[in-house]
């Protein structure tokens, strides 16, 4: 079916979707919150069956944690599977203050829907559905699909990563659907063609047994806060390249084709000011942004706390201090070494008088990189194209990671397609989330091309 006749198709059960994405937003599914345990099962349970009703095999398949949707529809058997992920879970909403609309009251202003999850994920793996459940009234999905949509893909996707490989024969495929990343500033098409994994490390700095007059033991007393900001100050060279020794073991440049797709796409300064307020200084400042992004890996200080903050001041020697940081990998690093690489930096930079104790270095995933020649991006590419005939394809290697990605390909051996429509301005992760009804409705129209064609 050309994309006139799956435009008619959306706009023939627009309201019904509509209605149906605005039900799809109101449960607080927030994973990482235990309280809102029993919102991610009822959703996991409307997802079911809603699932149930397009003519899947469904069901909710319990976990330490949060539930995950395993749901299959079976297709011709002599043609590859095709393996839909995606996730139900949400950010938390504080700082609710600064919501415009309550965060789980979907609210429509102009043509966007405001809503926590609006786009991530429920936004994008809802036009999955919607578009599936077209082809399927159409009678043009053949191939069997199987969905596995779970509940902890903002903190980590355990339970699931723990499940897989019990569920390693009911998931095998050829392509691993995965419509949960964006376009680049422009709105042009977006192929993501690797991802960064991540690792996450906390710590705590002790010198004295409780907060110390600052003029009584002034020069005496080592200064936790001090050591705090030593340690920090040391993990990267003067022009931003991380110093820790045996950091980049493992890195694969990136091949001129590579190379080639990825600066055809340059970042533009005045466009990253713009959305973010400040500059694309980051980093290894010698090589373009499209490396430093897509293919090095960074660590980062997400958060580092000690002494006092309050108004006015307080003249103590601060007796402990807390660092976070995380590590975005890329493929050819094993995370296993390098947490033990940066673990044990890490205990080496504590100065005399301070303890220091790691209590975090988790991994939560491996780096992906795909090959540009690979035959499925061809369809993926056809599929693109149709829905935004005028613009060019970009081709992406982003920055951002998805831990169970890698993991998926791995038990199901199916080769990661992933695509999206999400935007900058979506503010997914901050107050008033929110996607467009285009943004959806493309959504929708590259899913039902992409697989009508399969």
């Amino acid at each position: 079916m050309p994309r006139k006749q799956w435009e008619s198709a959306f706009e023939q059960r627009r309201e019904d979707i509509l209605h149906d994405w605005e039900t799809f937003l109101r449960f607080a599914s927030i994973g990482t919150d235990p309280a809102h345990k029993a919102e991610c099962e009822a959703c996991a349970r409307w997802l079911r069956d809603r699932l149930d009703h397009s003519g899947f095999e469904s069901r909710v398949v319990a976990t330490a944690g949060n539930p995950f949707v395993h749901a299959l529809r079976p297709g011709n058997p002599d043609k590859p599977a095709i393996l839909i992920y995606g996730h139900y879970d949400v950010q938390p909403v504080d700082p609710l203050e600064d919501w415009t609309t309550p965060p789980f009251e979907p609210t429509w202003r102009k043509d966007r829907l405001y809503a926590r999850g609006a786009q991530d994920n429920k936004g994008q793996i809802f036009y999955t559905i919607c578009a599936i459940e077209s082809l399927i009234a159409a009678q043009k999905l053949d191939r069997t699909v199987i969905f596995i949509i779970e509940g902890e893909e903002e903190f980590g996707s355990d339970s699931l990563n723990q499940a897989l490989d019990a569920w390693s024969d009911q998931i095998q495929a050829e392509a691993l659907l995965v419509h949960d990343t964006g376009t680049v500033s422009s709105g042009a098409p977006t192929l993501i063609m690797g991802l960064r994994g991540i690792l996450q490390f906390e710590c705590t700095l002790q010198g004295a047994t409780h907060d110390l007059h600052s003029g009584i033991h002034g020069g005496l007393a080592p200064n936790a806060a001090q050591a705090a900001a030593a340690i920090c100050a040391s993990l990267h060279d003067a022009t931003g390249r991380v110093a820790i020794p045996g950091f980049y073991d493992g890195v694969i440049p990136p091949s001129d084709r590579e190379r080639t797709l990825a600066a055809a796409s340059p970042l533009s300064p005045e466009t990253y000011r713009a959305e973010t307020g400040t500059t694309p200084d980051g980093g290894q400042r010698d090589l373009p942004p499209y490396e430093r992004v897509g293919f090095l890996p960074t660590l980062e200080i997400n958060g580092l706390h000690s002494g006092y903050g309050g108004p006015g001041s307080k003249t103590i020697i601060p007796a402990q201090a807390l660092i976070k940081l995380s590590a975005r990998i890329v493929h050819g690093q094993d995370p296993a070494t390098l947490i033990e690489t940066v673990t044990q930096y890490l205990k080496e930079q504590a100065p005399p008088g301070i303890s220091m104790q790691i209590t975090q270095a988790h991994i939560g995933g491996p780096g992906l990189r795909f090959d540009p020649e690979a035959p499925l991006l061809a369809d993926v590419q056809q599929a693109l194209a149709a829905v935004k005939p005028d613009q060019p394809i970009v081709h992406r290697w982003e920055g951002a990671s998805i831990p169970i990605v890698a993991r998926l390909a791995e038990v199901s051996g199916a080769t990661p397609l992933l695509t999206g429509f999400g935007h900058e301005d979506d503010r997914i992760h901050a107050p008033n989330e929110s996607f467009s009804l285009d943004q959806f409705r493309n959504g929708f129209l590259y899913t039902a091309l992409l697989l009508a064609q399969r």
